[in-house]
């Protein structure tokens, strides 16, 4: 523990001039700490259950809001204006540590059971407190109800702590705040129409229904296809992999449903795997995996490409496989077939869920391989994987601009809402 002498000598080195220690930190003497009950309005008393027979036809035109989004549109409505919504149900916070712990509403509108409503008052606007509280935690102030049930009550939420500024600097930065917003959205909405885009032209590409025209001029010289695709069983163009781990290599991977086969560690925060992993497969780069357990959007369970690292171990539950010869089955082809559930067909006349193996569908290597699919010669492969590469290069290019766009946010708030980059709010 520090002596009292250099916690004083910490103090006065974060000093600056013109600001004022709280237990919210340093903030600018212009600014105010109060609680949440002191300065804005608490207004869930206008707040009702919804029915559940109105929860099963809900077709209005009225947006339904619970902890986490927008759930559903409703024909009636309990508030009308401008609110800021918390969730008042604790596991919202404790699962979804990752997410925003606000949403705005406004307009006419209704909230469950499980959010609180926020309204700005003369002190603080609706969006400062919608801001403020966007990313910030406030598992110290939940209240247990019972076994494992945690609460944001309405006595908690008014003692919640809030620094802001005058009105005219909480405007100015919500102002910046909610520009960034709209082009982080205008961005998604982009990345969704591209990601619907690519889905389609998959479904068309990776069934022979949609081809590549014949010779023309304006083809280059390059001849179109038209050949019939073959029927063929997953062994005619796969062979199983079953390579130990005698190099004791340590680069042990997980198959990820979203993000494909990553480091456990990375993965999971730590490795979850045996110590002694020279019975774990030996993957080499651009061999394949096939994960038994399904999963979100999975539901036959999912395929990855070993695609970042040269070498990596999995466990062997997976069924691991490569391409018998690379030169005439296209891997980059088959990346897609499989990720597009191509095969989900065929797993489901021979899976079922197994009975001690952890929710694992019990598909056996001879199954796997003796699947039938349909397939166009190497050359059409290759086309079609050049043009789906491409779809989804431009898809990965826009998420990193995303990813870049959250994080400029993400510092912007936190310079602007504790007040360490100060806005000038006249023109000089």
């Amino acid at each position: 523990m520090k002596s009292k002498e250099i916690i004083v000598q910490d103090i006065k080195e974060e000093m600056r001039p013109g600001y004022k220690l709280t237990k919210a930190g340093w903030i600018p003497e212009g600014w105010t700490y109060d609680t949440i009950g002191k300065s804005l309005k608490i207004v869930n008393s206008k707040r009702k259950p919804i029915s559940e027979d109105i929860r099963k036809t809900m077709q209005g035109e009225y947006p339904y809001y619970g902890p986490t989004r927008i759930q559903d549109y409703i024909d009636e409505y309990h508030y009308e204006g401008e609110f800021a919504l918390i969730a008042e149900d604790g596991d919202h916070f404790l699962k979804y540590r990752e997410v925003a712990m606000t949403q705005f509403a406004n307009g006419k509108f209704n909230v469950n059971n499980h959010a609180h409503a926020i309204k700005g008052t003369e002190k603080c606007e609706t969006k400062w407190f919608y801001w403020y509280y966007n990313r910030r935690s406030v598992f110290s102030h939940l209240t247990r109800q019972g076994a494992g049930r945690y609460k944001l009550n309405k006595g908690s939420l008014e003692l919640l702590p809030i620094a802001y500024p005058i009105k005219e600097e909480q405007k100015r930065i919500i102002k910046i705040l909610d520009t960034w917003l709209f082009s982080i959205n205008t961005l998604k909405n982009l990345i969704s129409q591209k990601q619907q885009k690519k889905k389609a032209l998959m479904q068309q590409l990776l069934t022979g229904k949609k081809r590549f025209p014949a010779f023309t001029k304006a083809t280059a010289g390059k001849p179109g296809f038209d050949g019939e695709w073959k029927e063929v069983h997953l062994k005619d163009l796969f062979k199983r992999i079953t390579r130990k781990n005698t190099e004791k290599n340590t680069n042990v991977v997980t198959i990820s449903a979203q993000r494909g086969l990553v480091l456990q560690d990375t993965y999971f925060k730590k490795n979850i795997a045996s110590e002694i992993t020279d019975n774990y497969f030996l993957l080499q780069k651009d061999e394949f995996a096939y994960n038994k357990s399904y999963s979100n959007g999975y539901p036959m369970g999912a395929i990855k490409r070993l695609k970042v690292l040269d070498k990596a171990v999995v466990t062997t539950l997976y069924i691991c496989f490569d391409a018998i010869d690379p030169t005439q089955t296209s891997r980059d082809f088959f990346e897609h077939f499989f990720e597009e559930g191509h095969l989900n067909r065929g797993l489901k006349k021979v899976a079922n869920e197994g009975g001690r193996a952890h929710g694992l569908l019990n598909v056996t290597p001879k199954d796997f391989f003796n699947l039938q699919l349909k397939a166009p010669e190497y050359d059409e492969q290759e086309k079609i994987a050049e043009v789906l590469n491409a779809a989804s290069k431009e898809i990965e290019l826009l998420n990193q601009k995303l990813d870049a766009l959250k994080d400029q946010k993400k510092g912007l708030m936190q310079q602007l809402l504790t007040g360490k980059k100060r806005l000038k709010l006249t023109e000089t």
